[in-house]
């Protein structure tokens, strides 16, 4: 068999990642490689068995550049992208969390959502211009009107199990985390990221911000739900919250539920009505055709993302609220004026070639050197090795990162199967009338699968 170039494709949060991955790795295939997508825990420990190829990986923050000094080390090249480049609330503070220069420096291209991160990018790395390609994300070609149809037997089955129903996107990890109150700024401070008192003081600040949001959609959804009695509530968690909190918070609310299932897009394709504060949904919705109202019942010029709220109809009190979702739901509420401009300076491939195919053009730009894979006795020796290490360093990760910290990873992740990739790459073939060409193997890895085409 002829070798091919491979693509690796590491999964960190199922719901946010999964979905884009599998089309990613379809467009790839399609285009000449070879990809392996797979959980990126179980990924990144199997390494050495895997093809050497170009690893894409989600940023370029500050812990990666000792995971990317590994990779090359063992013969890989690498690329990159930043799920989080999109909708970030403070420039200065998203350059300083998410762009480390000297991981930044070991990938050959940085894939950008559109023209204002790669803006941004240039002022903390002007050095980076020749690599980084405009592109967008494959997340959002999945909103486009040509690949929408993926998520219709998902959003069938969602209305009828709640009907016609109101969806509220919480973005309240900072101050509600899986791990705790104090989780996320003691994981700052391990990464170098909080190295100062003044720094500190900006995030302690900033944590208290997002519990003044927590607390006023609360208390807003006592009123919705009288407000609205004929549409169900489905409270829609960040992947990194506290999920069992927000059931205690609607507990005794009949007709209010916690739902946190699959990717966030056919929730949202099937609700009449989308709230949020400051969160990507805000985005995906106006991107739908979703009414999608901002709920602001505190505001602060620094920590507030620009464009979700851009995007959506703002409410500052509870009967704002209430107002602005009645219009929704007569089908009067029009997104902002001006919306379409600004989605389109953040936003690259909101039409035209697929974010995917551009991605693909700019690894094909790397002339990334075929290989075979051969998972031979020494490559399997050393995957137990590493399989070793790695037990036994987890009491050492445990006692570092605190108890419960196995559960929050499955939260974020419960594990990819061949079947959900065989199940998603049919919904693929349909929407688009590509892909039949396309095939899925396990690969003698935990969780990591070989997408190509068929040999």
């Amino acid at each position: 068999m002829t070798a091919r170039p491979w693509i690796l494709l590491p999964v960190e949060i199922k719901a946010r990642e999964f979905h884009a991955k599998v089309l990613q790795a379809a467009v790839a295939a399609e285009r000449g490689f070879d990809v392996v997508i797979g959980e990126q825990n179980a990924l990144q420990r199997a390494l050495v068995q895997l093809p050497r190829g170009v690893i894409v990986d989600k940023s370029v923050d500050r812990p990666k550049a000792a995971i990317f000094r590994r990779a090359h080390g063992l013969g890989f090249r690498l690329a990159s992208w930043c799920e989080e480049g999109l909708v970030y609330r403070d420039r200065d503070t998203y350059l300083h969390e998410r762009v480390h220069n000297e991981s930044l420096a070991q990938v050959e291209r940085f894939f950008a959502w559109g023209d204002v991160q790669h803006g941004d990018t240039m002022l903390k790395a002007p050095e980076a211009a020749a690599k980084i390609r405009v592109t967008g994300h494959p997340r959002f070609d999945l909103l486009r009107p040509d690949l929408r149809a993926v998520y219709d037997a998902e959003v069938a089955d969602i209305r009828r199990r709640y009907g016609r129903y109101i969806l509220v996107a919480t973005n309240f990890s900072r101050f509600n985390h899986f791990m705790g109150y104090d989780f996320w700024i003691n994981v700052l401070r391990q990464r170098g990221t909080i190295a100062s008192d003044e720094q500190l003081a900006f995030f302690h600040r900033w944590r208290d911000y997002i519990e003044v949001l927590y607390s006023g959609f609360v208390a807003a959804l006592p009123a919705l739900r009288k407000a609205f009695p004929d549409h169900a509530i489905i409270v829609r968690p960040h992947p990194s919250e506290n999920h069992d909190q927000w059931r205690k918070e609607v507990a005794g609310l009949t007709g209010v539920t916690v739902a946190f299932e699959s990717s966030a897009i056919p929730w949202i394709a099937g609700c009449d009505v989308l709230l949020h504060n400051s969160c990507t949904t805000g985005v995906e919705a106006y991107l739908l055709d979703r009414p999608v109202v901002a709920y602001r019942p505190a505001t602060d010029a620094v920590l507030d993302s620009h464009l979700p709220h851009t995007l959506s109809q703002a409410a500052a009190t509870v009967d704002e609220l209430i107002a602005k979702v009645t219009a929704a739901l007569n089908g009067t509420l029009a997104p902002p004026e001006g919306a379409a401009a600004e989605a389109a300076r953040y936003v690259a491939a909101i039409q035209g070639a697929w974010a995917a195919e551009r991605v693909v053009d700019g690894l094909s730009e790397l002339a990334i050197a075929p290989a075979e894979y051969r998972a031979g006795a020494a490559a399997r020796m050393r995957g137990l090795v590493e399989q070793v290490r790695h037990v036994m360093a987890a009491p050492v990760r445990r006692l570092r990162m605190g108890r419960g910290f196995s559960d929050y990873a499955r939260q974020k992740n419960p594990g990819i199967s061949a079947s959900e990739i065989m199940e998603f790459l049919h919904h693929l073939r349909t929407a688009s009338g590509r892909f039949g060409a396309v095939t899925v193997a396990p690969l003698p890895v935990r969780e990591c699968f070989r997408i190509g085409l068929r040999r």
